[in-house]
């Protein structure tokens, strides 16, 4: 993070507008809960109305063309577009000469939940959870006991038995099982970054598109706007930067 931090800072004296003037930007044509555009016909949504606020920002003169999920990477290795937008996980092989920008969303954020005043490195050896992938490679890179449960009520209820010291799961799903502990449990630690980011990818050979891009996605991390955003479309449980 700090090393894309010092080349983003090194960006901010170049003017964005002489990289590209006009841009096209892919996107699906299909919604899907996980693809965070909605009514294709319209064409609104979250990446929408985020890619729309980047091109204001850069001064960038931007069309969308709406494209099937099979169509949409072909599109990008083809030229046919300048940018995919369709809800990329950092993680996802994309093939030689295609590169992807810094997170502009991180999906289902996740919380820890225990009793008030613990600390998750000190206080913490068992863990509870449901089968997630997510949390499974988490759990890999710790030293923590997990301690899988049938149900997110169940790893709740484990913690408040005292049987593991603290629970993890999305926090859109913990928030009304804590709210039925009377106070007994609680976040410990939140916002924890555990499923991949959204990214967007671009051809590798048109590098100063993708830092524009990246320019603008790191100043609308730290001026608020970004935050504002997401919570539009996700609600104020969303991640924050």
């Amino acid at each position: 993070m700090k090393l894309v931090t010092i080349m983003l800072a090194g960006l901010v004296s170049l003017p964005v507008q002489a990289f590209a003037q006009d841009v096209t930007i892919g996107t699906l044509a299909d919604y899907d809960p996980g693809v965070f555009t909605v009514d294709a016909a319209a064409l609104q949504g979250f990446e929408k109305a985020l890619g729309e606020a980047l091109c204001d920002r850069g001064g960038l003169t931007c069309t969308w063309k709406v494209l099937d999920a099979e169509a949409l990477l072909p599109a990008l290795q083809g030229k046919d577009v300048d940018v995919m937008m369709g809800a990329i996980p950092m993680t996802r092989v994309l093939g030689d000469g295609i590169e992807t920008t810094a997170a502009y969303l991180y999906p289902d954020v996740f919380d820890f939940v225990g009793p008030t005043g613990t600390e998750l490195h000190g206080d913490v050896r068992k863990v509870a959870s449901i089968s997630d992938p997510a949390i499974d490679a988490w759990h890999g890179s710790t030293g923590y006991v997990l301690e899988l449960m049938p149900t997110l009520a169940d790893a709740v209820a484990a913690v408040e038995s005292g049987a593991v010291d603290v629970a993890v799961g999305e926090r859109a799903d913990l928030a009304p099982l804590l709210a039925q502990s009377d106070g007994t449990v609680e976040v410990v630690t939140g916002n924890r970054r555990l499923r991949p980011g959204v990214t967007m990818a671009l051809h590798a050979d048109n590098i100063d598109l993708r830092f524009t891009f990246e320019d603008l996605i790191y100043d609308m991390t730290q001026d608020g706007s970004l935050n504002a955003l997401t919570e539009v479309w996700f609600g104020k449980d969303a991640y924050t930067w």
